[in-house]
């Protein structure tokens, strides 16, 4: 009885390793037919939107640093002091270019004040 089973259980352990390497193994044929080939690409055209924000103008595309908006003034105003500087400027492009305008009594620092009527302004 201790035979068969032994000889049963050889026999599974073969079946079994049998069965894995032919799920594992590639066949050692090669093809006789060429391999399907792919229909050539076109480009996209050009006139289509690529990205869901195409359509929406530069100016109100979240994070487009060309936006014609000025930002709060509590976001420029890093360190709590009611005022900026042209050191506070320099991280943001519109009020770098916009700083003189908004600087109404020229001292080199744009209050809270000057700064929400430079903002308003047209």
């Amino acid at each position: 009885m201790k035979t068969a089973t032994t000889v049963i259980a050889a026999l599974a352990l073969a079946i079994g390793t049998g069965y894995v390497v032919a799920q594992t193994t590639p066949p050692t044929t090669s093809p006789t037919t060429a391999p399907p080939t792919m229909p050539p690409t076109t480009k996209p055209p050009t006139d289509m939107p690529t990205s869901p924000q195409a359509n929406t103008p530069p100016a109100s595309r979240p994070g487009t640093p060309m936006s014609p908006m000025a930002p709060d003034f509590a976001t420029l105003d890093h360190k709590g002091v009611g005022y900026l500087t042209t050191k506070d400027a320099a991280g943001n492009d519109w009020l770098t270019r916009n700083f003189k305008t908004c600087d109404a009594d020229n001292n080199g620092q744009v209050t809270r004040a000057e700064y929400s009527t430079c903002t308003t302004r047209p």
